[in-house]
């Protein structure tokens, strides 16, 4: 095994299951890409990223159980069986592993607020001939909003033989569209925005026509489904939004991670993507440390009693650097200061009077050239019923044994609902925007509020106990770790009336009517320029991402200030749809760099 070309998370899940069996990757099927085996006979498998030579063939892995779903790419997508990682390790061809993570799925008033129709009026867009890509929850194919519109769905969820970026899932169209439900309604909602067709709630590209992957959430599979989309606009030679209403930290919050690097890879001219930036702006989840030369730190995070199963610290800092790395339990017991381990297996276990400890400390990842470890803290027992993280104030302790100053960001990765959160002197509301917003291609929305109350389907009027015409508070925010300037800009998100799946279970104090809802999030802002993007490329079917991009912030302002101002929350502020220019535009030379604000070094 070459454990080094393994990140830090799937070597835990594998030294997990090397050590407790199957039992030991129960906590990890929240957010790793772990297939269980349903018996003796088939093995666990999981989702990876594969980083290897562009034009290797890797078919010969078939062998082992592995199933690569793409023939070429320097980033690609596969399932693998637990036990295979060894065969798949040791090959030449294969430069690192990365699991896939499980990402989080993140209008009326809102029309008006940004002038949508005086721009429909003045140019006549609707979004004919552009394909609006959703990758999501699914979709209702039985709403009004979409009658006739919906071309196909990949449910990435359903049994069958897949397609032609991967051999799962299913893909269905015209009447076998009811196959595929969209039981959470997120995805339903996400659609309307972007191009339901309503008197009352309209969505903002009318006449464009929808290609869904209703999807399992791995980021490996949302990769899979951008691919997809863009392949099937280039088949009907259509220019093409994805929207990507979903997120997740665990990841280095520069661009490079796995997904970020696939959507930049996929988009170009005719080819956009739009990424939420993310609902944590009020959750302490991001800690960020300056650690001295040759001094010791502490960040410290509160983890409540009995209520959490399994935490994870993902933490990264500058390749230059070198710090040792422990945690001290809320008894005081404390784990011996971890070095970076170079040679060998990087992870190591520690067993406390009040905790299970593993830390993985690798060199730097070939990504970035960063350093990347990962802390994972289980409570007492061998297996699922064993008890809970030991709650209370529980401390990463670093040392800096380098003789330069490191900045140090660390990310809590709970996703069980126990609000672990960071607190003290370390806490920074800051780098909040993750996977897949941090791509640098990626048109990444902030959300802002057009609308504080609504009158529900009761004729209760309900307050949301947000202001008007503010930045939401929820809205994650930016620089990327890198300082490259994100989120790009804001577009309404909060209680945006959209189409209700019928299949979905929503309280009745959400519900308008029996066809709208009305939700609040980053993942409703989206959308709204998904939709933007759809008439912009209808107009000209060329613009690439940075021209788009440049559109976008020459015609957005955040109130009070100049002009061309960013923000860490607004990012170039909310859009002014009326002064949007429309004048035939050249996309940018594929040539030149898309970043338009280049990461200070």
């Amino acid at each position: 095994m070459r454990h080094d070309k393994l990140s830090p998370g799937l070597l835990l899940a594998f030294e997990n299951y090397e050590r407790e069996g199957q039992e030991g990757l129960t906590t990890h099927q929240r957010s790793l890409g772990i297939v269980s085996a349903t018996s003796n006979v088939k093995a666990t498998r999981s989702v990876v990223f594969i980083y290897c030579d562009e034009d290797a063939d890797l078919s010969h892995f078939s062998q082992y159980g592995i199933k690569i779903n793409q023939e070429r790419g320097a980033v690609r997508t596969a399932l693998i069986p637990i036990e295979s990682l060894d065969f798949l390790s040791e090959d030449p061809a294969i430069h690192r592993i990365k699991p896939s993570r499980k990402l989080h799925a993140r209008m009326d008033v809102a029309a008006t607020k940004v002038k949508l129709p005086e721009l429909k009026n003045k140019t006549g867009l609707t979004g004919k001939g552009v394909i609006v890509g959703i990758i999501d929850t699914g979709i209702d194919p039985k709403h009004p909003a979409f009658e006739g519109r919906i071309l196909q769905v990949w449910d990435q969820t359903l049994p069958g033989s897949g397609v032609k970026e991967g051999d799962y899932g299913v893909e269905v169209q015209g009447a076998l569209l009811n196959i595929s439900r969209d039981v959470n309604g997120h995805g339903t909602h996400v659609a309307g925005t972007a191009a339901g067709v309503d008197t009352e709630y309209p969505g903002v590209a009318t006449e464009a026509e929808l290609v869904i992957v209703k999807t399992d959430l791995q980021d490996a599979h949302i990769a899979d489904g951008v691919s997809y989309i863009f392949r099937v606009a280039k088949d009907m030679d259509r220019p093409a939004v994805v929207n990507l209403s979903l997120g997740g930290h665990a990841d280095s919050h520069d661009g490079t991670d796995s997904l970020s690097k696939i959507i930049d890879a996929e988009s170009g001219p005719g080819r956009i993507v739009c990424c939420a930036a993310g609902n944590e702006g009020n959750d302490n989840i991001h800690a960020e440390r300056i650690v001295n030369a040759q001094k010791c730190r502490t960040m410290r995070f509160n983890v409540p009693l009995n209520k959490v199963g399994i935490v994870w610290l993902n933490g990264w800092y500058c390749g230059k650097g070198e710090l040792e790395v422990s945690l001290r339990s809320p008894a005081g017991f404390v784990t011996p200061y971890q070095r970076i381990i170079k040679d060998g297996n990087p992870s190591k276990e520690y067993q406390l009077p009040d905790g299970r400890i593993e830390i993985v400390t690798p060199s730097a990842d070939p990504a970035n050239g960063d350093h990347n470890f990962l802390c994972q803290i289980r409570g007492l027992g061998v297996d699922r019923f064993g008890l809970p993280v030991a709650g209370g104030i529980w401390q990463l302790r670093v040392r800096n044994v380098c003789d330069e100053d490191v900045r140090l960001n660390v990310w809590n990765l709970d996703d069980t609902g126990g609000n672990v959160f960071f607190t003290g002197i370390s806490v920074k509301d800051a780098v909040k925007i993750g996977s897949p917003g941090a791509s640098n291609s990626a048109i990444t929305v902030a959300a802002y509020t057009t609308k504080a109350q609504y009158q529900d389907i009761d004729g209760n009027m309900r307050q949301i106990g947000l202001d008007e015409n503010t930045i939401s508070e929820f809205s994650s925010e930016g620089p990327l770790r890198n300082d490259f300037q994100k989120p790009d800009v804001a577009a309404p998100g909060s209680m945006i009336v959209s189409a209700l799946s019928s299949d979905a279970n929503f309280p009745r104090s959400m519900m308008v009517n029996s066809k709208f809802v009305a939700m609040a999030g980053t993942s409703m802002a989206t959308p709204f320029v998904a939709g933007l993007v759809a008439l912009l490329l209808e107009k000209n079917p060329q613009l690439d991402p940075p021209t788009i991009k440049e559109l976008l912030r020459k015609n957005s302002l955040i109130p009070e200030k100049d002009p061309d101002t960013f923000d860490n929350k607004w990012g170039f502020g909310m859009i002014d749809m009326a002064n949007l220019s429309l004048e035939e535009n050249p996309p940018c030379n594929e040539d030149q760099p898309s970043e338009e604000n280049p990461p200070s070094q």
